[in-house]
């Protein structure tokens, strides 16, 4: 009598263990849909914050923005310094130079290739001492930007003064009153709509005047 009662025993055994596998896997195959969720969370949490906006370069780092005349060359390699930075529209670039310097800003390329922003380049004279000054520009023109000094009849320009900026959109410029472009509107009418302005300093403070090419 006591033969049939093992046997039942064994038999339960072996129901019970197949319903613990099968309990066992529903758990595992659970697993994969909350690591998806995790990916999905980390990609929508690495998602790129927006461009600054504003940041200010300092054109030449600490050597500024002039001529070396005892090398007769750039006081430095300004198309590097430009090839390593990203600008966006709002950015400025700040020239630390002096009065014997100027700064042309054109989207015009002949004019950047020429080295000549018309007839309006400031040569010293016998006796003459440059002044410091410092200008900065803000960029308002998406793509393509040319800086350049034709001191000189474009001499400092031809040995290194001279570099370009590709300018993305960014942020964006902020809304800017009418009145802002005011002093620019009151230039005689065939110095308008020409795409370069001129800048020199006379002492330490900086006049800007858009020409025709």
């Amino acid at each position: 009598m006591d033969t049939p009662l093992l046997t039942i025993g064994v038999l339960v055994m072996l129901v019970a263990i197949p319903g613990t596998v099968s309990a066992t896997s529903r758990n595992t195959t659970a697993a994969p849909s909350n690591a998806g969720n995790a990916t999905a969370n980390a990609h929508r949490n690495t998602t790129a914050p927006p461009p600054p906006f504003g940041t200010n370069h300092a054109v030449g780092e600490g050597t500024g923005w002039f001529f070396d005349w005892k090398a007769n060359a750039s006081a430095a390699n300004y198309s590097s310094w430009a090839a390593n930075r990203t600008f966006y529209l709002g950015d400025y670039l700040s020239f630390k130079t002096d009065t014997g310097n100027t700064v042309v800003h054109t989207t015009n390329a002949t004019a950047y290739k020429s080295c000549r922003a018309g007839d309006v380049a400031m040569n010293g004279s016998s006796g003459w001492k440059p002044e410091a000054a410092f200008l900065a520009v803000m960029l308002t023109a998406e793509g393509t930007n040319y800086f350049f000094s034709d001191a000189w009849d474009g001499e400092h320009c031809r040995k290194g003064m001279r570099f370009e900026v590709t300018v993305a959109h960014g942020r964006g410029l902020p809304s800017v009153p009418p009145e802002y472009y005011q002093p620019l509107s009151s230039a005689p009418a065939q110095w308008r709509h020409s795409g370069t302005v001129a800048m020199w300093v006379s002492m330490v403070i900086a006049v800007a005047v858009p020409l025709v090419l």
